[in-house]
């Protein structure tokens, strides 16, 4: 078993987890983009920075493993910072040309990116057609 501390609070986790494991494991919410259960992570879109403790730069808690006696801050001004340049930086001209995660795992294959974009821009009817153009019931 490995002991490390996410911001001030120790958990014990089996060899071979990651830092976002861990977090998970104490109740603690580290938001991800890329990540997907079963699959080997990425870190590609670094929406999941913390800061360990003894490094100088922000790493990914969902391909870090974790070590014993690791101390890892998730909650800190900087880490928020990061987190959202990260996410600035890929929403600043992403049209969504990829295959979300949420695309990938949905049975229908549905054009989630499409939707959100949709309705952020508030054309809801726009919205509701893409839902129904691959999911003939969407009310079930």
């Amino acid at each position: 078993m490995i002991t490390l501390a996410i911001d001030g609070r120790k958990v014990r986790v089996v060899a071979g987890s990651t830092i976002l494991d861990a977090a998970r494991e104490l109740g603690v919410t580290i938001p991800t983009l890329c990540f997907l259960a079963g699959s080997r992570p990425t870190g590609a879109c670094m929406v999941c920075l913390v800061q360990v403790k003894g490094q100088d730069r922000f790493v990914p808690s969902c391909g870090t493993p974790a070590m014993d006696g690791m101390e890892v801050a998730s909650e800190t001004a900087e880490v928020h910072a990061a987190r959202r340049q990260a996410l600035e930086l890929l929403l600043a001209d992403h049209r969504g040309d990829c295959i979300a995660p949420c695309q990938r795992a949905c049975p229908a294959r549905m054009n989630i990116p499409a939707m959100i974009r949709a309705i952020r821009e508030t054309r809801m009817n726009d919205a509701i057609r893409i839902v129904k153009q691959d999911i003939p019931l969407p009310a079930i």
